[in-house]
């Protein structure tokens, strides 16, 4: 299968990216606006970004249905390369200080966002240090397969979002390793609190702040940007101290939002991010 990635993704990443630019370049907003994906990228823009109008809100949602296109060819070229070459085409580390430290031996949390392709992201964070990582089953079991097997490579770990898979990761961290969880989805029923995400009622994942006050290990947030004439970015940031309060998930939702709103485009947006309301309408996407 990794054969097959590779062909798949046999141009360069810079040549690859080219491309797309210019093929977004002549493609109408009203092609666009038949794909369902991008008309659910354009209302969590509504929603993130009130102030701007239909038509910036057109131009946006173009720009990061483009960028979601480069983070899928970035995912499947990193599925058939060898971590040296991710590392390769690694260009920049932002505060890579907090991540390498003398305290590398203890426990961390690393809670990420999908912004780009968190792959990508998790395919260099591997390459530094073994770690436990949550990840959530591929529908189709040949690429499932693939993937988990491809992701457990230097000793890493891959558990499935669950009751099984907290307690594997608490374990993990007792014992002083790393765990990595995206932490922007919805969660399952039960994984999950109310809280705000760009102003706006949201279930999230409340895993990653319920582990960092229960086992008082260092946390960050991370994840992947891309610079043209530079290339590829691993950002690191320690969050504020009260994402070890109870009001943890508030402030790990604002962290993401700051970083976000640095460059929206980059973020993936197409996905459902507020279908689990508690009040009516239970399906904003549908309104």
């Amino acid at each position: 299968m990794k054969i097959i990635f590779y062909i798949f993704t046999i141009f360069p990443l810079g040549l690859a990216f080219f491309i797309l630019d210019a093929v977004f370049k002549v493609i109408p907003i009203y092609i666009l606006r038949l794909l369902p994906s991008f008309r659910v990228t354009k209302k969590n823009l509504s929603i993130a970004f009130r102030s701007l109008s239909v038509h910036e809100l057109d131009l946006l949602a173009k720009k990061s249905y483009k960028e979601t296109l480069k983070s899928f060819y970035e995912t499947l070229y990193t599925w058939s390369r060898s971590r040296k070459k991710i590392i390769y085409e690694t260009k920049k580390i932002n505060n890579r200080f907090l991540f390498h430290n003398p305290n590398q031996e203890s426990g961390l949390i690393i809670f990420a966002l999908h912004n780009r392709s968190i792959d990508f992201l998790l395919r260099w964070l591997s390459s530094q240090r073994p770690n436990t990582t949550l990840y959530k089953k591929i529908k189709l079991r040949p690429i499932n397969k693939f993937v988990k097997k491809f992701r457990e490579e230097g000793n890493c770990k891959m558990v499935e979002t669950g009751i099984g898979g907290v307690k594997s990761i608490l374990h993990s961290l007792e014992r002083n390793q790393m765990t990595c969880m995206a932490s922007d989805q919805v969660p399952a029923d039960g994984l999950g609190v109310y809280s705000t995400f760009f102003g706006h009622e949201c279930y999230s994942f409340s895993l990653a702040p319920k582990l960092a006050r229960k086992s008082n290990k260092k946390i960050l947030m991370s994840y992947l940007s891309y610079e043209n004439g530079l290339g590829h970015i691993i950002n690191f940031k320690k969050p504020d101290k009260k994402i070890y309060t109870n009001n943890g998930v508030d402030i790990m939702n604002l962290e993401m939002e700051n970083e976000i709103k640095k460059s929206p485009e980059e973020y993936s947006w197409e996905y459902k991010k507020f279908r689990k309301l508690s009040q009516e309408p239970k399906d904003i996407y549908k309104i």
